[in-house]
């Protein structure tokens, strides 16, 4: 009898707790949506939700420039993931491509030797991440100390420059307008920095080659 009674005192803590971390999970969930429609609120642009909990796209105006951000699931890697990318257009008539993503810890402790490839201002960032940019020259002039900062604080950031876009890319669904707003401020600057650089003599063709490099991620 008393068997049957802790038996039944266990499923009792464990139905508890389960609820406890479903309500934990849908309040998370509205609190995202209702931070992204204050989001949208301040972009003037309009936030569509993609159900009852959670949103799925803001369009709106940052810094001038139309604005998208939205949670989507990625195909360009072997393995698909959800994420959460915010983007920007570029006229970018330098051509400048650019692909960065944080290292795991397993990559950082395997790449710890390895010579790098393309300098930034802060050493520390080019050991925690992973680069591909196809003008290093460039480089310097768009990835200043202030990005490095902000982009080294988040352990799964990605950012991408392709020929007519800026993006940044977080795994999940980010709810915190901080973040959000963080990292919208990077590529806000680093879009500035690149539509001010000199024209490219390249001509289409290598201009699309090196675009592909990144075209699966980095």
């Amino acid at each position: 009898m008393l068997a049957f009674i802790a038996v039944w005192g266990w499923l009792a803590v464990a139905l508890a707790a389960a609820v406890a971390v479903g309500s934990a999970y849908t309040i998370w969930r509205q609190t995202a949506l209702r931070n992204w429609r204050r989001l949208a609120a301040q972009l003037s642009g309009e936030c569509k939700p993609r159900d009852a909990f959670s949103p799925a796209l803001i369009a709106g105006t940052l810094n001038g420039r139309p604005y998208i951000l939205e949670t989507a699931v990625s195909h360009e890697d072997d393995a698909p993931y959800f994420h959460t990318r915010g983007a920007l257009p570029l006229r970018n008539r330098a051509a400048f491509i650019l692909g960065l993503r944080r290292k795991s810890l397993l990559e950082e402790a395997q790449t710890r030797r390895e010579t790098i490839t393309h300098e930034v201002s802060d050493p520390d960032f080019s050991r925690k991440f992973m680069l591909s940019c196809n003008n290093s020259a460039h480089l310097l002039t768009v990835l200043g100390v202030n990005a490095c900062k902000t982009l080294q604080k988040y352990h799964d950031v990605e950012v991408y420059v392709r020929l007519q876009e800026i993006e940044w890319r977080r795994s999940g669904q980010i709810g915190s307008l901080k973040v959000i707003n963080e990292l919208n401020e990077v590529i806000s600057q680093l879009a500035d920095k690149i539509d001010a650089l000199p024209p490219s003599t390249l001509t289409l063709s290598e201009k699309l080659s090196d675009e592909a490099v990144i075209e699966k991620g980095v």
